[in-house]
């Protein structure tokens, strides 16, 4: 297992906001200059806070997409001049579909992005609608297809429980997506509780949204349908060709150091997480006065840290080592061990090989798992 450190970078900017997002993201780019200067200064500043080179970088967002590509460049040119790359480094872009147009592929290829994750959402426009996406499923389809032609990996993310989507619109747009040869498919329950327009849509038009049985059903027939397409499932959401998965995300699943930049970024060495603050010209002032915006600090007490590293590893197909697991219940009181094992006498968990891990069943009710390991 690496212990090469990730970097990410949080681009907040988008040219409009769909109406489920919760991100710290900002419409327009008028700030963009200034915003892109104090990233940079704050990679020049955190030198040396993890050893190099980096193996990842992740642009996240927001849209990096529709940020100026020149602002992209000098961002992973500090990351280099600071801590380096590996030869490999996986180098990801988030995009929405609209922004990649062959100009701008070709923009991020010089960059040196390798991935791209692309919000697809849906194949169907009627779907997107009520999400309030700027592209439609024609130029989805042609993003990927673009993308793909200039040998990026892509990977395609797409929704479960879109208001009107049906189980057979959500397959089809999958077995679209894999037909199409991407190496890589994220989907994601749909969550409207910090969504207004989404929650009042639910409570004008329920019919439109489908019950929790009905989205673990559509789940399990991802999970199936990514399996039989030669793309296993890795994690809870994710799905890849081997050799494919996110090298960065699974930093965050491995507990793995990742440095985080930009607004609202959360960063882990190792033993401490810092968040920067969440607004941009606070955190523009933070760094023009000290160099850094960090305004939360937390390093967990041994036993929290060892239960956080085995809840995340059983987000993971490959679980955990069963010592491990032991060492944590054995943190845990009485009640909440009894409760682990009724899981495990469910079908939740199961060990095999030496190790412990969520059933396809357990990853359904993981939450009610990871509850007890908090």
């Amino acid at each position: 297992m690496t212990t090469r450190p990730g970097a990410y970078v949080h681009v907040p900017y988008c040219a409009h906001r769909c109406s489920y997002c919760s991100f710290v993201a900002v419409t327009g780019r008028e700030t963009e200059r200034e915003y892109f200067d104090a990233v940079v200064a704050e990679i020049g500043a955190r030198a040396g806070e993890v050893p190099g080179p980096l193996e990842t970088v992740y642009l996240g967002g927001g849209t990096p997409s529709f940020a100026d590509p020149g602002s992209l460049a000098r961002v992973l040119g500090a990351l280099e001049r600071t801590w380096g790359l590996v030869a490999d480094a996986e180098v990801t872009a988030e995009a929405n579909p609209d922004d990649l147009v062959p100009e701008r592929l070709d923009a991020l290829v010089r960059l040196g992005v390798n991935r791209l994750s692309v919000g697809v959402q849906s194949l169907r426009d009627a779907e997107l609608a009520p999400l309030e996406r700027r592209h439609d499923a024609a130029s989805a389809r042609d993003a990927v297809r673009l993308a793909l032609n200039r040998g990026l990996r892509v990977s395609a993310d797409l929704m479960i429980g879109i208001p009107g989507q049906t189980r057979e619109s959500l397959l089809e747009g999958l077995s679209e997506l894999l037909s199409s040869g991407v190496g890589h498919v994220s989907v994601y329950l749909l969550e409207i509780e910090k969504a207004p327009r989404l929650v009042a849509l639910r409570d004008s038009a329920p019919s439109l949204f489908a019950a929790d049985d009905e989205m673990a059903e559509r789940w399990e027939r991802v999970d199936d349908a990514c399996r039989a397409a030669g793309l296993p499932r890795y994690e809870t959401s994710n799905w890849a060709r081997p050799g494919e998965e996110s090298r960065h995300n699974l930093k965050y699943w491995r507990r793995e150091p990742v440095v985080a930049f930009g607004v609202s970024a959360a960063s882990f060495d190792g033993l401490v997480r810092r968040t920067n603050g969440g607004s941009i010209p606070a955190y523009v002032a933070a760094v023009r006065a000290t160099g850094t915006a960090f305004v939360a600090e937390e390093r967990l007490p041994s036993e929290a840290a060892l239960r956080e590293e085995v809840l995340l590893g059983l987000r993971t197909v490959v679980g955990v080592a069963a010592g491990r697991f032991t060492e944590a219940v054995d943190t845990l009181p009485p009640a909440d061990r009894a409760r682990l094992s009724d899981a495990a006498a469910a079908g939740l968990l199961e060990t095999e090989s030496g190790r412990v891990r969520l059933t396809r069943a357990g990853v359904l009710l993981s939450n009610e798992v990871f509850a007890l390991l908090l």
